[in-house]
């Protein structure tokens, strides 16, 4: 009931923004805009949004180090998967069934698999916050309507407020990876007074989060994992830019820095939580932007209605191939799940000590790259049965 709940309350803020999307627009306008569009050009912005779903995949391969060692299809397939469920669901869906779409076919604790997507978004929050306040600082603003002039100098300086803060929270997951230790332990003291089965988890989730975030104080893990997300983030750039220039929108009218000032805004818009991929804040915020730069409003939301298009189809495309292809239901991977590594996300106890194994072996050798020595694979703990 409360998903439900959850639901209809999304579909009601998304029914809201299409309301002030559609509002006034020529759609005879708009679907002759669409029609006549580059066709080629929008072809090779969503094969540039497929390679950003390969890279996210690499990515999320460098975070699991030291905590499992998936293969790099298996986290292309739950990544896909991933983002099918935030396209149906909305964003809280993928942080469900992402993790456990890994973790149902690869031996991978759920809390890692789960703590590793909360750092990726931390990673892709941030890099988006820099890329926008950064852009504010070159983008020259050709409107000078003393209107639009207070409100870009209103959106510059929330870029550099959002940067602050992510500076902050940056700073904050830094100092709780470098005093682990004594910070679970105080979480650990006041999560006591939770029901069993909820402080076994949380404690389980926290300690997989400290262990995700070793890339902070990790030269190498830090460097590609920076790597990967600076990649994955031109990519996005250059789709965007290619189904503006698409629509016949000119460098002159909106250069680099406005589809940078474009794409901002509209991964702002698309953290407001409804279905469809935020379908009604994504194409409100995305269309006004432009509309804001001075594109013609039917032309706008054509240009909005294809990029969202172009963002999500591709992942929505591979998730429902992938779901079909291992009979798996999107119902199946929503169903709640030990985050402990005391029961396999799949329901077959056979394959507990194959997920514990790869814990070990990833912990292990990344314990000995850090000091130099060998790995080690500590002995399974034998069942009380057995002896």
């Amino acid at each position: 009931m409360k998903r439900g709940i959850r639901f209809g309350v999304g579909v009601a803020i998304g029914a809201l923004f299409i309301y002030l999307f559609v509002n006034k627009l020529d759609w005879a306008h708009v679907w002759s805009d669409a029609r006549e569009a580059d066709l080629l050009l929008i072809a090779t912005a969503t094969s540039l949004m497929v390679m950003t779903y390969v890279v996210r995949a690499l990515r999320w391969r460098a975070l699991l180090a030291g905590m499992a060692a998936p293969t790099w299809l298996a986290l292309f397939r739950a990544t896909t998967i991933g983002f099918t469920a935030l396209f149906l669901l909305g964003r809280a869906g993928e942080l469900i069934v992402r993790p456990a779409a890994l973790s149902l076919k690869e031996p991978v604790e759920p809390s890692a698999s789960y703590a590793t997507v909360l750092i990726e978004r931390v990673f892709d929050m941030v890099m988006v916050v820099i890329l926008f306040a950064m852009n504010m600082a070159f983008f020259e603003f050709s409107r000078r309507e003393p209107g639009a002039m207070e409100s870009f100098r209103l959106i510059r300086m929330a870029g550099l407020f959002l940067l602050f803060i992510s500076a902050a929270g940056i700073y904050g997951l830094s100092v709780f990876r470098r005093r682990r230790e004594s910070t679970l332990k105080y979480l650990d003291s006041k999560l006591r007074r939770l029901p069993a089965r909820l402080y076994r988890a949380l404690m389980n989730l926290l300690e997989r989060i400290s262990d995700g975030l070793a890339v902070l104080h990790d030269a190498r893990g830090l460097a590609v994992t920076i790597a990967y997300t600076v990649v994955m983030w031109l990519l996005v750039i250059a789709a965007y830019v290619l189904v503006i220039r698409a629509f016949g929108i000119p460098q002159s009218q909106i250069p680099y820095t406005g589809a940078i000032f474009v794409l901002g805004l509209s991964m702002f818009g698309s953290v407001v939580p409804t279905p469809g991929g935020a379908t009604g804040p994504f194409h409100a915020v995305t269309a006004a932007s432009l509309v804001f730069l001075g594109v013609d409003r039917n032309q706008a939301a054509s240009t909005a209605i294809v990029l969202h298009l172009v963002v999500f189809l591709p992942a929505v495309f591979f998730g429902f191939f992938y779901l079909l292809k291992e009979g798996i239901t999107l119902a199946r991977l929503i169903q709640p799940r030990p985050l402990t590594s005391s029961a396999d996300p799949s329901g077959d106890p056979a394959r507990k000590p194959a997920v514990q194994a790869a814990v070990t072996v990833g912990i292990n050798q990344r314990a000995a790259s850090a000091s130099g020595g060998q790995a080690t694979i500590s002995p399974e703990p034998r069942d009380n049965h057995e002896s």
